[in-house]
Order: structure tokens, then C-alpha cells, then sequence
């Protein structure tokens, strides 16, 4: 055509199917397309044209000879007859020619129209609904627990609290995460911060502002001998136990493994809170204690406060034989001064089953329980998660 198939010409716009052409000798354009042929066929025909002679020129003002059944017609019929022709040729010649060369003979086999728009069987897809985030409380103490839920249609998320990051693991019902609040972490206003991603890819935030309760610690007076005080107190003692402990505490296990209400793992008074500070042989108050101590005889059953699987057996130097047990979703507790073990590492427990027997182990005063709870390596109150001020 001398442009693009699919050019607009005068207004119109030439067939795709028709408007292939070839270069010839001379620079003239022949056309290549079958379906050129059947018209030039079918002109032949309406003129009593044999087939064999029914290739007609380009232009067919310029016919210097016609085939044998037009040389016996005379004179004015003779005329009428290329009259007529010409008529024909003029608007194929004149439909898509280029620019420059001979016009090709081109003939619209069927008008234009732009394609059909496809459809989609089935019904369009349902939106899905924004997630919402169920906090079982907006106001927290300090070593307490927030909750955090994000139901709806999410694949995977993380929430962010105090500057600490974690990871939304699979619960029952929803996606879940236990927000600790350590006994350092300042008292006010702060904010949770969610991003997730719903299961079509969709990525999205959620925050909401909660409030820190400013906790008022007591303070509990113990005496220790100078061997204890020379060996269990030694500030590298210490400090190996406390990283040995983070490691463990730092367990994450993306399902949930507890079940249920908490429950109290030892019977007998309460001798020690999560947090209160401590004087030592009558020295300045300092630190927080890391756990709750529950006073018993010893040999009194320890059962595991909820379900899950034990991730550490051993003896430690400080917190004595200890038993640590993973709930899932970063959430673990630890039984501590144990007069002896009744599971294994890598075993699984559920709330209830007796875990080891209360003792006197390790830097001890007497026969007691310590029990502790983290999520995400920030120690919490274990009271917390019995009384209900948490809002579980």
C-alpha cells in the first residue's frame, strides 16, 4: 500500500486481509493477496473473459492488446466495454494507493470493524475486605501483655511496638502476636504499627495508640553467704546465664502452639513479684527480678502453664534446674530451681502435665518455684496472664 496495513485512506480504512502487495519490476505494485485473484476472476466472467486470460493489468487504460473473445467486438460496443471497465478499475486503483509507484488493486472484501472486547465467564471478583485489628487491651502496665489480633483475609504480617518488630504468627482464627512491655520500657502514650499483606498481594498499614502504666515496684531484701555472693554473684556468672538465656527466650515458632486459659504451675504463696528490686545484704536497691517465685515444699509436682514443646533441660548456675518451654509465636515460660526434670528437650506438653518437682537449686534461699514468661525476649509479669489486667 506504500504505508502500514491498517492506514486510513480517504476516510476509510483498508482491510488487513486485502492490502498486501509486492514490489515488481519497475517499481509497479502487484498484488499478492488470493483474494485479488478472485476478484480479477470475477470480472473476467461478468465479461465473458476466458480464465485462463483473466489476469488483468493494473491499470487498464493501458491494455495495448486484449485476449481473442474481445477482438471480434467493433466500434462503439468496443468503447461501452472499456468504458465500463475503467469505471471499476478507477476506485480499486484510487481505495489505498501510496504515495508514489502505481496504485495497487485493492477491494474491500468485508467492511471494517474493530475487534470484539473479550468477556470473562463467571461472576467479577468479590473485593476483599479491609483486616481489623483486636487488641485485648489499649491500656498496658509495665512487664504486661497486649494481645494483638489481625483477622480478615491476610496472608502475612508484622507489628510493630516500642521500637521492637515481630512477626504475626498463625493462630486459630487469626493472625496473632503477644506485645510485651518490658519493666524498662517508659511509661505513656505509644502507638501500634501493622503492616500486612492480604492474599491477593494487596500490601497494607494499620496503627492504633495505646497507653503505658507507669508500674510501682517493691522492693524485697535477701542476705546471701559470701560463697554464694563470691561464686553465683560473679558479674561473668551472671552475664553468661543472662545471654544463655536470651538465645532460648529468642525462640520463634511462626504457629500457635498454646491452648486455653493459663494456668498456675505450683500451688503455694507468692514470695516474689516479676520486676520488684532487690536489696542485696542491705545494699541499694537495683535491678528487677526476672520472674515470679512461688514457695512450696520441695518435691511439689511443677506442671507446664500451657501447651507447647520443650526447647531447653539444664542446669544453670543461677536460676538452677530450669525447664523452658515454647508456646509459639515467640511466646515462652521457664520453670526455674527444679529438684528434678520429668520431660525432654523436644517433647511435647500439654497444660497441665507435670514437668519437674519444685526445688532448691541454683542461687536459692529456699524451696520455690521461679517461673517466668517472654515474648520476644522481653520478660513479663506471669501474674498478668491469670488476673486478667492484660484483657486475656
Amino acid at each position: 500500500m506504500g504505508g502500514n496495513a491498517g492506514e486510513k485512506r480517504g476516510g476509510r480504512e483498508c482491510d488487513r486481509r486485502v492490502t498486501g502487495v509486492k514490489q515488481g519490476k519497475g517499481g509497479s505494485n502487484v498484488p499478492t493477496n488470493i483474494d485479488h485473484v478472485v476478484l480479477m476472476k470475477s470480472i473476467a466472467h461478468r465479461f465473458a473473459v476466458s480464465p485462463r486470460h483473466s489476469a488483468l493489468p493494473p491499470r487498464l487504460t493501458a491494455m495495448s492488446t486484449l485476449p481473442a473473445p474481445w477482438a471480434n467486438l467493433r466500434g462503439m460496443r468496443l468503447r461501452v466495454v472499456l468504458a465500463g471497465l475503467m469505471l471499476i478499475a478507477v476506485p480499486f486503483a484510487a481505495a489505498c494507493a501510496g504515495d508514489s509507484g502505481a496504485a495497487p488493486v485493492v477491494t474491500y472484501i468485508t467492511p471494517y470493524a474493530p475487534p470484539p472486547t473479550p468477556t470473562v465467564a463467571g461472576p467479577s471478583p468479590t473485593p476483599i475486605p479491609p483486616p481489623e485489628l483486636l487488641l485485648s487491651a489499649t491500656s498496658v502496665y509495665q512487664a504486661g501483655a497486649i494481645l494483638a489480633s489481625l483477622t480478615g483475609e491476610v496472608s502475612s504480617g508484622t507489628v510493630t511496638f516500642l521500637g521492637r518488630k515481630q512477626q504475626l504468627a498463625k493462630g486459630t482464627q487469626s493472625l496473632y502476636t503477644f506485645l510485651g512491655v518490658g519493666v524498662l520500657d517508659p511509661s505513656g502514650p505509644a502507638e501500634i504499627h501493622v503492616e500486612f499483606t492480604l492474599k491477593n498481594g494487596t500490601k497494607g498499614t494499620l496503627t492504633e495508640p495505646v497507653t503505658i502504666v507507669a508500674t510501682d515496684w517493691t522492693v524485697d531484701s535477701l542476705a546471701f553467704t559470701d560463697e554464694q555472693t563470691a561464686n553465683l554473684l560473679d558479674p561473668k556468672v551472671v552475664e553468661a546465664e543472662n545471654q544463655l538465656l536470651a538465645g532460648v527466650y529468642a525462640t520463634y515458632t511462626g504457629e500457635k502452639l498454646w491452648d486455653g486459659p493459663w494456668l498456675v504451675p505450683a500451688p503455694g504463696a507468692i514470695t516474689a513479684r516479676m520486676g520488684e528490686q532487690r536489696s542485696i545484704n542491705g545494699g541499694p536497691p537495683s535491678g528487677h527480678h526476672g520472674g515470679t517465685d512461688i514457695g512450696n515444699e520441695e518435691g511439689t509436682p511443677v506442671i507446664a502453664a500451657n501447651s507447647g514443646r520443650v526447647v531447653m533441660v539444664k542446669e544453670l548456675a543461677l536460676h538452677g534446674n530450669m525447664v523452658i518451654i515454647d508456646h509459639g509465636g515467640g511466646l515462652l515460660t521457664g520453670y526455674g530451681h527444679l529438684s528434678k526434670f520429668a520431660v525432654q528437650e523436644g517433647q511435647d506438653v500439654k497444660g497441665g502435665d507435670v514437668i519437674g518437682a519444685v526445688g532448691n537449686t541454683g542461687l536459692s534461699t529456699g524451696a520455690h518455684l521461679h517461673w517466668e514468661v517472654a515474648s520476644y525476649g522481653v520478660r513479663l509479669d506471669a501474674l498478668r496472664f491469670l488476673d486478667g489486667s492484660n484483657g486475656f
